[in-house]
């Protein structure tokens, strides 16, 4: 199929949307995807989307589809006691389906966006405390949990009881 720069389409191997940015040869192209990055495809990986779905790009520039479903709300699970901590897992295996053709740049900002998220729904369901198992690695993870958490008010983050998670847990108590 020949594709042109700016057509919508589909992945056929994951979830999600994108855009043709630029074509590269017969058999590959360049997807400005619908989180915003640009990544190199195969044609044969990708589906040509019908016109009728309505495409716009918001302020940052990150591509979102109008007829896109939202991500299912993010809940603690029902029943946790108010006062018990809701876990929550970062490994990549856990927060997204196909992690292998991703960049680091671009699993480390799905993990953080998934952090974001799991943080805001606490707060929203008036939790107590929170764990992210972010795991031991490198420790860019925890790193960037560590200083996305001075965006909160009112919380008081310690790293996670070492029996249960080892060195690979932060626990964010809510105030």
């Amino acid at each position: 199929m020949d594709f042109k720069i700016g057509d919508k389409i589909s992945f056929l191997n994951e979830k999600g949307n994108g855009v043709i940015t630029n074509i590269l040869t017969n058999y590959q192209v360049l997807v400005m995807n619908s989180d915003g990055f640009e990544i190199s495809y195969p044609v044969n990986e990708l589906v040509l989307l019908s016109n009728k779905s309505e495409y716009k790009m918001d302020s940052k520039m990150n591509p979102k589809w109008k007829d896109e479903k939202e991500e299912d709300e993010i809940k603690p699970p029902a029943h946790l006691a108010i006062d018990e901590a809701w876990e929550i897992d970062l490994h990549l295996h856990d927060v997204m389906d196909s992690f292998q053709q991703k960049g680091d740049h671009e699993k480390l900002t799905f993990q953080l966006n998934y952090f974001r998220k799991c943080m805001n729904a606490a707060i929203m369901h008036r939790m107590k405390k929170i764990t992210f198992i972010h795991g031991v690695g490198k420790g860019t993870l925890k790193q960037e949990i560590i200083h996305a958490l001075k965006d909160y008010d009112r919380i008081r983050h310690y790293d996670a009881p070492f029996r249960k998670y080892g060195y690979g847990a932060i626990t964010v108590d809510f105030f």
